[in-house]
């Protein structure tokens, strides 16, 4: 069975607010999207990876990735995510798709083994954090309206990356809503079911300008 690792990196990254796509942000004096695609060229089960990005940057990714030791394609991204995940995935030929944020560029070697391992029995598989936070309702005014009644156990925070057989989330993809937020709504809306496993909290997804400083100390403890 083969696996190709796509990677989605066609966002602006807005809430960034840098002024420029974030997976060209500096952590450690490498472009944040170097330091995700080496977590995936480290891993012997990935066969290929596919690039979702912009087109007008795929240049510049091209200049910064080479050379990386697998083979590689370089996609153009979709005006969604589901948009870009689709053309991700279409690009890929294995048997099995692991589907990743770019901004995402601390997945260890044992969470992605994790989430290959379940897939390849599961089908569909994503990895989870709990939530330990009691969670409110709050309202207008910012005020507290209710309790949600979901704690801890309740709910879980998604990761990324989300692994499944290809041919079922391409189905998946192509039928679902170009709002949906990650790749395992898209199963769910089409009533399958997703496996999960555990995810890592050092897996962190860079949103936020704080965020920088986070991954510039993950960056570091793991040198």
């Amino acid at each position: 069975m083969t696996t190709s690792a796509v990677i989605l990196a066609a966002g602006r990254g807005d809430r960034m607010g840098a002024g420029q796509n974030k997976v060209f942000l500096p952590i450690r004096g490498q472009a944040l999207i170097c330091h995700t695609v080496q977590a995936f060229t480290r891993i012997p089960d990935i066969d290929d990876l596919v690039l979702v990005i912009h087109a007008d940057e795929m240049e510049t990714v091209r200049q910064l990735i080479q050379p990386i030791g697998i083979p590689f394609r370089l996609v153009e991204g979709g005006k969604t995510r589901r948009d870009s995940a689709l053309a991700g995935v279409r690009a890929a030929g294995s048997d099995f798709v692991l589907i990743h944020d770019g901004a995402r560029p601390f997945p260890s070697p044992a969470l992605i083994h994790r989430v290959l391992s379940a897939a390849q029995q599961e089908n569909a598989v994503i990895p989870v954090l709990p939530i330990t936070d009691l969670l409110h309702h709050v309202g207008a005014g910012r005020r507290i309206e209710e309790l949600s009644g979901f704690q801890g156990h309740s709910l879980v925070r998604a990761q990324t990356p989300q692994g499944f057989r290809r041919d079922l989330i391409l189905r998946c993809l192509e039928t679902a809503p170009p709002e949906i937020r990650d790749d395992a709504s898209a199963l769910l809306l089409a009533g399958k079911s997703v496996a999960t496993v555990p995810g890592e909290r050092t897996n962190i997804k860079i949103t936020y300008p704080e965020d920088v400083a986070l991954a510039e100390a993950i960056a570091a403890s793991s040198r």
